[in-house]
């Protein structure tokens, strides 16, 4: 027996996989810049190179000195287009999504909204709240000791340029979450409210990049004096999203209810 779906349950069906759509093409366009951007860094950054002589390739030393502004800067220029492609990334999903829910929107000739007001922790969960937060104060921090303690000038650039674009995605992440806080429900009743609740909540998370952890996994390589700082902070936040899912889990087997065998 097929099960008539009705108007509103069609309309969050839509917006679900709208999501899921868009997302998905999201990744895919990260995973491709990302990967261009800091493969062509580490291309520019190797100390050896193939070059073909008479026909017969070999591996070559290449001076430092041949290419000065290159191998000076090519980690700063790596880390700043990621941060840029991260922040432009986060804001064209947010943009295609409102786009799409405008147009939904006007199919829905009545609509309900929440009686209170809402923060950021109460939208996007008390946890993933705690671990972008962890993941941007462990970024500036990092950073800002890179910077403070590296003895190359570059160094110390490059790690002031890494806290300073944790903090302006930061920045932005908090711009797109009250976005999504204070856009009307696309709801007419209640459940169709609650399933808006889940939909808003899962796009608060996503407006909450933690940039620190994203980019410090390139950062361990760029500048290789300091990797065991970023290693330490990347697998003490793995530790804690691991530890928080498997709480999680535990929470939800104790609430779900047992099984009566008849």
């Amino acid at each position: 027996m097929v099960m008539e779906l009705s108007e509103s349950q069609r309309l969050q069906l839509a917006r679900m996989k709208l999501r899921s759509r868009i997302k998905t093409q999201t990744v895919v366009v990260a995973v491709v810049l990302f990967a261009a951007t800091w493969g062509t860094w580490f291309l520019l950054s190797q100390e050896f190179f193939v070059r073909t002589s008479d026909g017969t390739p070999g591996l070559y030393s290449r001076r430092k000195a041949d290419w000065p502004t290159v191998s000076a800067s090519v980690g700063m220029i790596a880390v700043l287009v990621s941060f840029v492609v991260l922040a432009g990334l986060v804001s064209w999903t947010f943009l295609r999504v409102r786009k799409a829910e405008r147009r939904l929107a006007r199919s829905l000739p009545r609509r309900i909204a929440h009686g209170k007001k809402l923060g950021v922790p109460d939208v996007a969960g008390l946890g993933s709240f705690g671990l972008w937060l962890l993941s941007t104060i462990g970024g500036i921090v990092i950073g800002l000791g890179i910077g403070l303690f590296a003895d190359a000038a570059a160094t110390r650039l490059l790690g002031f340029t890494y806290a300073a674009g944790v903090v302006v995605l930061g920045g932005l992440s908090l711009v797109l979450v009250r976005q999504v806080i204070e856009q009307p429900a696309l709801a007419d009743d209640e459940r169709s409210l609650r399933t808006d609740d889940a939909l808003r909540r899962k796009d608060a998370q996503l407006a909450l990049v933690p940039a620190g952890i994203y980019l410090g996994l390139p950062m361990t390589s760029a500048v290789p004096e300091f990797a065991e700082w970023l290693w330490w902070f990347l697998v003490g936040y793995a530790a804690i999203v691991l530890i928080g899912a498997l709480a999680a889990w535990i929470r939800r087997l104790a609430q779900r209810p047992p099984s009566t065998v008849l």
